[in-house]
Formats: C-alpha cells, sequence, structure tokens
C-alpha cells in the first residue's frame, strides 16, 4: 500500500522544524519524502514520528510517500491494515517541546489542596545558544487559568534540559470514574517577548492508593476494578479509528457496569 500526497509548503516554514506525526500504520511503514528514504516504524500498533526537516522544500510541491507491507500469517487475527488512524504534520521552532515532553502529576491530593508537578523539557535544534522563559499554567474543568509560573531557561545548540514547576490547587474537583472532571496543563515557550512553541495536555487530580489490606482505593474510597479488554477496531466498521465510534463503545462499556478498560493493541 503507497500513499503519496503532494502539496507546497509555504516559504514561510523555511527555518522551522518539520515532523510528521502517524497515530497509527499497519504495518512495517517506511517514509519517503521526495524521493528520499526518511525512516520508519515496524510495529503497527503504535504512534510514532520522523523528522522531514532534511527533505522538505519550503516555497515549493513535496512529495511524501508512505509505503505499507502486511506480511502473511502476521497475527492469530485480523489486525487490519492501512494508515488507520490520524495523520499529523507537526511545524515548530527549532526551540520546542519535544514529543511527549510534559509529565503532570499530583504529589499532595486532598479535598482541601492539591500540588500539581509540571515536568517539561525543552529542546534547542539550532546551533546558537538560546535563553528562553518557560511559561506553566494550570486550567480549571471550566478553562479558567487557576495560576501560572516561568522558569528561566539557557540551552546550548542542540542541548535539551527539563524543568520542574509546582502549582497549587486549592479545593480541587477531584477525579474519578462517576465525575471525570479534567484540568489542563498549558506549556509556553518564551523568548523576547515572542512566543515560540505552546503544548498542552488534560489531566486528572486523583489520589491512588493500593495494598494488601485495602486493595485499591481512589481518592481514600475502596474500588473494585469491574474491567473489560478492547481490541483498537470497531467490529463491522473496520480498524480505521473513528471519534464517535470510539466514545459510543466507551459509554456503552460504562452503561454496563465497567469502570476499567485494558486498550488491548491501542496506539
Amino acid at each position: 500500500m503507497l500513499d503519496a500526497p503532494q502539496a507546497e509548503l509555504p516559504a514561510a516554514d523555511g527555518g522551522r522544524r518539520i515532523v510528521l506525526e502517524i497515530d497509527g500504520a499497519m504495518s512495517y511503514a517506511s517514509v519517503w519524502c521526495n524521493g528520499q528514504l526518511v525512516g520508519g516504524w515496524p510495529y503497527g500498533y503504535a504512534s510514532w514520528q520522523v523528522d522531514l526537516t532534511p527533505y522538505v522544500k519550503p516555497g515549493q510541491d513535496n512529495l511524501l510517500a508512505i509505503r505499507l507491507d502486511n506480511p502473511r500469517n502476521s497475527s492469530r487475527w485480523y489486525p487490519g491494515g492501512g494508515i488507520y488512524r490520524n495523520v499529523w504534520l507537526l511545524k515548530t521552532g527549532p526551540v520546542h517541546v519535544p514529543a511527549q515532553g510534559v509529565r503532570v502529576t499530583t504529589p499532595e491530593v486532598s479535598k482541601d489542596k492539591a500540588v500539581v508537578k509540571l515536568a517539561t523539557e525543552v529542546r534547542n535544534d539550532g546551533s546558537a545558544e538560546a535563553n528562553v522563559i518557560v511559561r506553566a499554567s494550570v486550567l480549571n474543568p471550566k478553562g479558567k487559568t487557576i495560576e501560572t509560573r516561568e522558569s528561566n531557561l539557557r540551552l546550548a545548540g542542540s542541548e535539551t534540559k527539563s524543568v520542574e514547576q509546582l502549582i497549587e490547587v486549592r479545593s480541587p474537583k477531584l477525579w474519578s470514574t462517576e465525575a471525570p472532571e479534567l484540568y489542563s496543563a498549558r506549556i509556553e515557550i518564551v523568548a523576547a517577548g515572542k512566543t515560540l512553541d505552546t503544548t498542552s495536555t488534560h489531566f486528572g487530580i486523583r489520589k491512588i492508593e493500593v495494598d494488601a489490606e485495602n486493595g485499591f482505593r481512589l481518592n481514600g474510597q475502596m474500588l473494585k476494578l469491574k474491567g473489560g479488554c478492547m481490541h483498537h477496531d470497531n467490529g463491522p466498521l473496520g480498524s480505521a479509528t473513528i471519534d464517535r465510534a470510539e466514545e459510543r463503545r466507551v459509554e456503552l462499556m460504562k452503561a454496563n457496569g465497567f469502570n476499567a478498560i485494558r486498550t488491548s493493541h491501542n496506539p
């Protein structure tokens, strides 16, 4: 299978970092950009990235080709074939937050107060030193900013550094299976008053404890896990991911008494 779209990359993208992100492709994927092999990924049940920056031509037409090879008898079930999840073209500056570069934890959780710890990686792909501000904000479930922290960071060329920031949340809305309240962490990388990169991620504030005497506890309450295993495909709808179909499956599981899901073979 070969998908080969051709499109013009704006000239304004010169000097930017261009990355292809594939959420799921079955399988043994290989990527070419303008006739040159860029990279790939053999495993079909994983998301992955390839850096197109050295191969693209800003201001010109660019040809992108993705070849997939699903061998016979490669599985005990039919795994699907092709690009079955979204494909993204990501554009950033040389100084940016890399993929999976934000980690959110809640080391302190109570009904009165929670402490949110944001650990952010920042990468400088340029050759010159960069002095930036890492601005981290926590937003409540309604999207209102609770608090913002700023840290100064100096990066040499081709250097990656991490920054940790703590933000306190008063009277937090705790996440549970019945009230899945989600906060957001927003990270901005700023230099000379200009935003170089922005990323955000959702998270729940909750306390998890496990011991032999009380079993699994969520926010101090014992919770029996009633779990099921869900494969990546949607039965007769096929392997291609459809957002509403995924939502509906979770709704059906919850309506039938499940409170835990093993996402089997999901990227």
